[in-house]
């Protein structure tokens, strides 16, 4: 298979509620069916503080991303955090990775290459998010070559187009399979009767980026159109790598996207790409440092067609189709070397079915409910490097069912319980099962204690990459590779409630057991090769042991603040290592988990405060955020701990333009651990590269336009 041809195929997909009325996502997750999001504005914009107050704390009890149905937080079986449109707003939030550092328990490795998203003190160095299904209206974005999603540029949505981002904590593979395995990010958009009629931003920072955005949103409620285009280009800062001694420009990056979407009735149709190219400052593999035409380059073109049905009063059915294409290409120069690239491009596409049962109802509780469906998604890969003879090529395909039961026997007591098969036709099958009891007064307090299993299958990177320079994969005598599947088991208690009006707060405790994690080795290789290679190996596993606090303050006047910490006692946190050694964590018992190079912060905390609108005009607001000391290449060297200090002035109205005017890292420069890829030289005379340069200070301005 030398060429892709795009193929259209007919599937299915779902519906689902938490309550007993059925609602359809035709493809997507049902955003018509949820309440108003209004866009910011001050009071004499017509949008009262009473009116938004109810909407935004509406937004933030609902989640649809976790079971592929609409539920409040207390019956989903996860630790989720929702951030609202409000806040995205308020806090000048441009991209996904910015929004997340606000989030309880979550990191970003920014290396300049991708914006790594780490998740209660488990971030392997290297891992591009593989490990965490990202999904736009519940339509994942990870692609099956390298299984590589950006938290960054390289994603087909604007923050300005986006209701809501829902961060569930723990494996969801009992819903959707590989990849979710530390958590699922689910991204949805505003739909066309809750968002502007069209509007146009530009955006300017002093890291060198310029970029605008458009969108327009036509129609009701039921039959609506909405479209929207980006554009970003930055120069970039110049940089200092310390271990290379040595300053460089090479910083630059683009990136181009569109989408546009389709409601009519129960119908539902999206098309999204996007076009990105990073520069790579920190030289990677020993390429020329400071050259511009070291280069990551990532396009990905989607397209979805779904429809929903109710059947009966008590059964919904929906179907869903859809198809993806992915292309990544790699360029690196050398000083005395031919320059070096890699190509890939894979093509997956499916179809799913779901449906919601509701079998017996009593009181209006669910005494049984039912939320079951099956998918097959078939994809082609195929990969060339420079330094390769032969193209590699390969397909597979992946069947999934599955099947969730609720039940609520008392008004404060709720059962969940359900699980996933999935036959892969090139990597194991597995079995991903999950269940959770639900204790609650109310709506006002309660306990969930969550189990959940999960897995990752290797990528076809990891498994069958083979570029005859650095990379070899690890294969059998008939050439199939010897790589598992990771698995995750989870185990976690979350208690939460509301003591005082307006004040949220939820507390969890977690273990992850984590079992043939897959990790990059330099292994030597025999005759006819006699020299050291770059091989995926399931050589790793790990705990994360920890306590997660979460709390938000919001009022009717507008005002609203944040606070949320995480202790993770994962990876160099072993016996004696620091004053916050968890000394459960015994190295004779906790496989492997006193490796220091775990990249794992032992603390992670973050606070936001943001006015109420001041003076009829804008709201300000602050962001303060202390990530500490994590592990590096060398078990000696530790990342120093990082203090982040935010600013932000919001003015949702100002004669019909909206203007947001921000501050990011007032406190100085954050550096991050650093991947092997960075390492110069090599055996005796290599030189590690043990961290490099993260996010700068900047200051930015987007002004925009409604119509």
């Amino acid at each position: 298979m030398r060429h892709f041809t795009w193929l259209a195929v007919v599937g299915t997909c779902v519906v689902g509620a938490s309550t007993g009325v059925a609602r359809g996502d035709g493809g997507a997750i049902p955003i018509r069916d949820l309440p108003p999001f209004p866009e910011v504005k001050s009071d004499t914009s017509g949008v009262s503080a009473v009116s938004m107050y109810g909407a935004v704390a509406t937004e933030e009890e609902t989640v649809v991303g976790a079971a592929k149905r609409e539920q409040s937080l207390g019956t989903v079986a996860s630790a989720v955090t929702v951030i609202t449109s409000d806040t995205l707003r308020r806090f000048g939030y441009r991209n996904l990775s910015e929004a997340l550092r606000s989030v309880a328990g979550v990191y970003i490795v920014d290396d300049r290459q991708i914006a790594r998203i780490g998740v209660r003190g488990v971030q392997l160095l290297g891992d591009a998010n593989t490990r965490i299904l990202i999904l736009i209206d519940g339509t994942p974005l990870n692609e099956p070559w390298s299984q590589f999603v950006d938290g960054s540029t390289a994603i087909p949505v604007s923050m300005d187009d986006v209701a809501r981002i829902e961060v569930i904590r723990g494996p969801v593979s009992s819903i959707y399979g590989t990849n979710a395995f530390l958590g699922i990010i689910n991204i949805v958009t505003v739909e066309a009767d809750k968002g502007a009629r069209a509007y146009g931003r530009t955006t300017i920072d002093t890291l060198g980026t310029v970029g605008a955005n458009a969108a327009f949103n036509q129609g009701d409620i039921n039959r609506q159109v909405r479209g929207s285009v980006s554009y970003s280009y930055r120069t970039g800062e110049r940089l200092s790598y310390e271990d290379l001694m040595g300053t460089t420009s090479a910083d630059g990056a683009h990136a181009l996207f569109g989408s546009i979407a389709l409601n009519y009735d129960r119908l539902f149709a999206q098309v999204r790409a996007y076009d990105r190219m990073r520069e790579l400052p920190g030289a990677p593999y020993n390429s020329s440092y400071g050259s511009s035409k070291n280069t990551n380059n990532d396009r990905h073109i989607l397209a979805e067609v779904g429809y929903t049905r109710s059947v009966t009063d008590k059964v919904t059915l929906a179907v869903r189709a859809y198809a993806n294409r992915y292309q990544y290409d790699g360029h690196l120069v050398f000083d005395s070397k031919p320059e070096f690239s890699t190509e890939a491009t894979s093509l997956w596409y499916g179809g799913e079915v779901r449906a919601l049962i509701d079998l017996v109802k009593r009181d209006n509780r669910n005494l049984l409910s039912l939320t079951t469906g099956a998918n097959v998604e078939l994809t082609q890969t195929r990969s060339t490097a420079s330094t390769a003879m032969t193209p590699i090529e390969k397909d597979f395909d992946i069947t999934g069912v599955y099947l969730e039961a609720t039940s609520e026997p008392k008004k404060w007591f709720a059962l969940t319980a359900g699980g996933r098969f999935d036959r892969n036709s090139l990597f194991q099958n597995k079995a991903s099962p999950r269940a959770a009891l639900f204790l609650h007064s109310g709506d006002d307090y309660g306990v969930k204690v969550l189990y959940a299993q999960g897995f990752r299958n290797p990528s076809i990177f990891e498994a069958y990459y083979d570029d005859g320079l650095r990379f070899t994969p690890a294969l059998d005598g008939s050439g199939v590779s010897s790589l598992k599947p990771e698995t995750i088991t989870s185990y976690e208690v979350v208690a939460y409630g509301r003591p005082y009006t307006g004040v949220k707060l939820r507390v969890s405790a977690w273990q992850w057991d984590m079992n043939s994690l897959l990790q990059r080795q330099q292994v030597f290789i025999g005759p006819p090769v006699n020299d050291l290679r770059l091989r995926y190996q399931n050589s790793g596993s790990l705990i994360s042991r920890g306590v997660e606090v979460e709390s938000s303050y919001r009022d009717v006047a507008g005002r609203y603040a944040y606070a949320n910490a995480a202790l993770s006692y994962t990876g160099r946190n072993c016996l004696g290592d620091t004053g916050l050694g968890n000394f459960t964590l015994d190295p004779a018992i906790s496989k492997g988990n006193c490796d220091f190079r775990q990249n794992a912060p032992v603390f992670v905390g973050k606070a936001g405060l943001s006015s109420q609108i001041l003076f009829d005009l804008f709201y300000a607001s602050g962001e303060l955020s202390y990530v500490s000391s994590r592990g590096t290449q060398d078990m000696s060297t530790t990342v120093p701990a990082y203090v982040g200090l935010d600013a932000i002035f919001y003015a949702p109205d100002v004669h019909g333009m909206d203007v947001t005017v921000g501050a990011r890292n007032l406190l100085g420069a954050e550096n991050v651990p650093a991947q092997s890829d960075y390492n110069r030289g090599s055996g005796a005379t290599e030189i590690q590269v043990l961290e490099v340069p993260g996010p700068g200070r900047m200051i930015f301005a987007r002004v925009g336009y409604r119509f």
